[in-house]
Parts: structure tokens; C-alpha cells; sequence
């Protein structure tokens, strides 16, 4: 038997308690009354919104700063606090949460867009074990209920009080703390490994893409883009016509779908360009999907494969954005890209490069083989152990759920390795 169970079959035999956030602290807002031009020579630090969303624990000391002037009431952020943000395009994307971890002896501040959690009784929570509760699977789950929304989805403060969160004794959260602690970093150190490999690899590939796509021989014309496909402009669309369940994506101005139709575009296997906002990238859909009106597509002729045109875009990446206007919106316009020349060597040329560079492709970015595959596990093992860790038997209850009894089996055999 692990030091855990042992603690926990001694302190807490008969289950442990689930508190509702309402019941153990109170919510507060981030700044407020703030200009653009308050952020620009601030005279305190505060925490943005990506602090909260990238990071379990705060990262201080924070970079960010604000004006804050003589006895202006703002809330200010302290050790054991619990921060959220506030709102995201996606339920799924909102109420990520961060733990200050560290203590401070200076004045901090939260951005507009998150919000925090005090405790009223300090010592209910560890923060360290704070920081992995709420970034557990069934919290999380219950914080994405929590958003409201159609175009853009904001947490409900009230609802968030009605989330529950698994409250063990003190000792008990050390221990866990200590376990989980070791395991992400034994975790990081393997996926930056990987990853480190991985990004090796893809050097490799981009190597050899330029040397596939660079052709020497003067038998290989050069058309200007325009000449050999018909760049068109996608439809106008605007949020409420959108679903978030819907079949066939559309993509905006990201290569992130803004939201789905379920009507079906004539748009497959194609390349499209984003022309506003991420000006500049490009993407690929095996799938149909639409374009919207910040976005091209490519209506190719007989002389060039579409597959091979996102190949060629691809390697002509760094030109293509240097062709960008720069303004409060980044745009790229019909006739800079159209210039562009291009390799167009004979159709069973196209298909042999497409099919050596869609392999090689497989290998450095396909989340079922290889590196990227490996690295995914990892990810996955570490949620299910930490999960597994979170899970407990609540007070109460005679017997556990399904999901919690296979979770309590399972952590006294997963191990870091």
C-alpha cells in the first residue's frame, strides 16, 4: 500500500468531503476602468489573461504593468488565490484556471479579463494542490458548463459557485502534491526531449521540401500564380450564422474554423490562404469546408495540382508575409499574391513530390505516428494519472461511480516511468 492510500484510509475512511466554490470563498473582478493608454507606461505589475491560461501556477514576478493611481480602489491579488479566465470563443477555452503559488509583498492586480477566487478559510486549499484540482478532467468539466454564450462565451459567476471540487485533508494533499509534482517533472523533461527531436525533424523537412521545390533545370517554366489558378475571394459570413456542432468548417481570418454550416461547400482538398487578421498562413482541409470573406481559396488549371500548390505556398512562406500591409488589421490583397511565381513542372512530377512530402509530413506532425504520437501519450498518461489522483470516494457515499473505481484501481498501478 502507497504512503496515499495509507493516508488517505486513515484520515479520511469514510470518503472526502466535495465543497462548492460558493461555500468556501468569494469570486472578485479584475481591473476595471482601464484605458489602452493606462497599459503603456504602467507603475504596477498585474497578471494577463495568457498568464492565467498558459500557466497552472501564476508566473511571477510578471512583466506586465498598468497605472494604478493614488487610492484608486482596483482588487489586488494574493498568495492562495485562484485566478479564471473570464471568456474564450469556445466553452472548452474558458474559466482556465491559475494558483499564485508564490507570496507577495507588493501590490498586484489582475487583468479585465479573468477573475479570482479568495478563500475564506486560507488553510482549506494548499495552493500547490489548488493549482492541479482545478485543471483536473472532472472540474474542468464542470467549469465549461459554466459558459454562456453564441458568439463568444463568458463563465457565469453564479454558476461557477455550484462547482464542486474534492477537498482531503491537508495531509493528504501534500502527499499528492509531492507525487505529482515529480511526475510532471519527469513528464516535461521527456516531451522536451521529444519535442526537441521533433523540431529537429522538421528542420529536416523543410530542407528537403526547398530542395525538392528548387528546380535547376531550365525545362521547368515559371508562371505567376495568377496564370495558373483562379485566386477567389470566400463568402461573406458573420458569427450568429454559425453553429458550434455543425458539420463542415469555416475558416475566417485563423487557420482555427470560426464556427460550422451544415450545408455542404463544393471546397475539398483544397489550399486556402487567410488574406486578414493571421494574414498569411496557410492551411489545407481534406475535408469540405468554406471560406469566408478573409480567406482565399485556389481554383487551380490543368497544369498544377492543389495538393502541390500548398507545398509551393508553403515554401514560399516567408515571402508571401513580407507581401502583408501592415495595419490595425494585417491584410494581404488579390493581386500581391497573385504575382508570386511559381514552379510548374509535368503533372507526374507534382504527384511524386506530393506524395514524398505528404509522408514526411505524417511523420513530424500526424498525432498517431511517430514523435507526435509519443508525445500525445505522454500528455494523455499524465492526465490520466493526475486525474486518477483527484478522483476520491466522496463522504457519504456507499460505493463509487464507475469512472471513480476504475480511476482508484488504476492509480495504485500507474507509476512514473
Amino acid at each position: 500500500m502507497s504512503k496515499l492510500d495509507e493516508l488517505i484510509k486513515k484520515l479520511c475512511p469514510d470518503g472526502v468531503e466535495y465543497k462548492r466554490l460558493g461555500e468556501i470563498g468569494e469570486f472578485y473582478g479584475g481591473l476595471s476602468g482601464k484605458s489602452k493608454k493606462d497599459f503603456s507606461d504602467g507603475n504596477y505589475p498585474y497578471i494577463s489573461y495568457m498568464n492565467v491560461y498558459q500557466h497552472i501556477s501564476v508566473l511571477l514576478p510578471s512583466a506586465d504593468m498598468v497605472v494604478i493611481k493614488e487610492g484608486e480602489k482596483q482588487n489586488r491579488v494574493q498568495y492562495g488565490d485562484i485566478l479564471f479566465t473570464g471568456s474564450s470563443e469556445t466553452p472548452e477555452e474558458c474559466g482556465f484556471s491559475s494558483v499564485v503559488t508564490q507570496q507577495i509583498d507588493y501590490p498586484l492586480y489582475l487583468n479585465s479579463f479573468s477573475f479570482g477566487l479568495r478563500l475564506t478559510d486560507r488553510l482549506l486549499l494548499n495552493p500547490e494542490f489548488a493549482k492541479y484540482v482545478f485543471r483536473s478532467h472532472n472540474v474542468r468539466k464542470q467549469i465549461i458548463r459554466t459558459a454562456n454564450g453564441v458568439t463568444r462565451f463568458n463563465v457565469s459567476k453564479s454558476k461557477m459557485k455550484n462547482v464542486r471540487i474534492p477537498v482531503p485533508p491537508l495531509e493528504v494533499q501534500s502527499e499528492i502534491v509531492k507525487i505529482l509534482d515529480n511526475f510532471t517533472e519527469l513528464t516535461a523533461e521527456l516531451t522536451a526531449e521529444l519535442t526537441a527531436e521533433l523540431t529537429a525533424r522538421k528542420k529536416q523537412y523543410e530542407y528537403y521540401r526547398n530542395r525538392l521545390l528548387t528546380f535547376e533545370s531550365k525545362n521547368i517554366s515559371l508562371f505567376k500564380l495568377q496564370d495558373v489558378v483562379e485566386i477567389q475571394r470566400g463568402i461573406r459570413v458573420t458569427r450568429n450564422q454559425l453553429s458550434n456542432d455543425g458539420k463542415y468548417p469555416v475558416y475566417q481570418n485563423s487557420l482555427v474554423p470560426m464556427g460550422y454550416y451544415n450545408d455542404k461547400n463544393r471546397e475539398a482538398n483544397s489550399t486556402f490562404l487567410i488574406c486578414a487578421g493571421a494574414a498569411g498562413d496557410i492551411g489545407y482541409s481534406t475535408q469540405s469546408f468554406w471560406a469566408a470573406d478573409d480567406c482565399y481559396t485556389f481554383d487551380c488549371s490543368d497544369k498544377i495540382l492543389n495538393r502541390y500548390l500548398f507545398y509551393v505556398l508553403k515554401n514560399k512562406q516567408a515571402l508571401i508575409y513580407s507581401k502583408v500591409r501592415r495595419a490595425s488589421v494585417p491584410r494581404l490583397s488579390k493581386e500581391s499574391i497573385g504575382t508570386i511565381k511559381v514552379p510548374v513542372p509535368e503533372i507526374s512530377v507534382q504527384e511524386r513530390i506530393v506524395n514524398v512530402l505528404d509522408n514526411f509530413d505524417k511523420v513530424c506532425n500526424d498525432l498517431h505516428i511517430g514523435l507526435p504520437a509519443e508525445i500525445e501519450a505522454r500528455k494523455k498518461q499524465y492526465e490520466f494519472y493526475r486525474d486518477s489522483l483527484l478522483t476520491f470516494l466522496e463522504k457519504g457515499e456507499s460505493i463509487l461511480t464507475d469512472r471513480q473505481t476504475d480511476r482508484q484501481t488504476d492509480r495504485t498501478e500507474v507509476r512514473p516511468d
